[in-house]
């Protein structure tokens, strides 16, 4: 009997090769392996419906940003207007309050 050679099958018609008679097993466990290990590597790459809402609530957060500092502009100009008016006191609450909404939307 040779190196690397099963005993005689009758069933398989004389020497089988131990590499036939145990490589396409071998192989598919090494295809079946690959298979989940990639399934596996993408479901993790993705994370899936977590992620897309972390980036939905950020960009809520940049729009609300945005919003504010329009709303600080609006005020500003608010300012200018009670100003040229003559209305100190309003003009100056006006700026303070369109550099708080500033602040704020810097923050955000």
């Amino acid at each position: 009997m040779e190196h690397g050679q099963l005993p005689p099958n009758p069933s398989a018609g004389g020497m089988v090769s131990r590499i036939e008679k145990t490589g396409g097993i071998t192989l598919k466990k090494i295809i079946a392996t690959a298979a989940i290990a990639t399934f596996a590597l993408s479901l993790a790459a993705c994370n899936g419906a977590n992620e897309e809402a972390g980036e939905q609530a950020d960009d809520v957060t940049e729009a609300q940003g945005e919003v504010l500092d329009a709303q600080s502009g609006v005020t500003e100009a608010q300012a200018d207007l009670a100003e040229e008016k003559g209305n100190e006191a309003q003009a100056e609450q006006l700026e303070e309050k369109a550099d708080q909404q500033e602040e704020t939307a810097d923050e955000m």
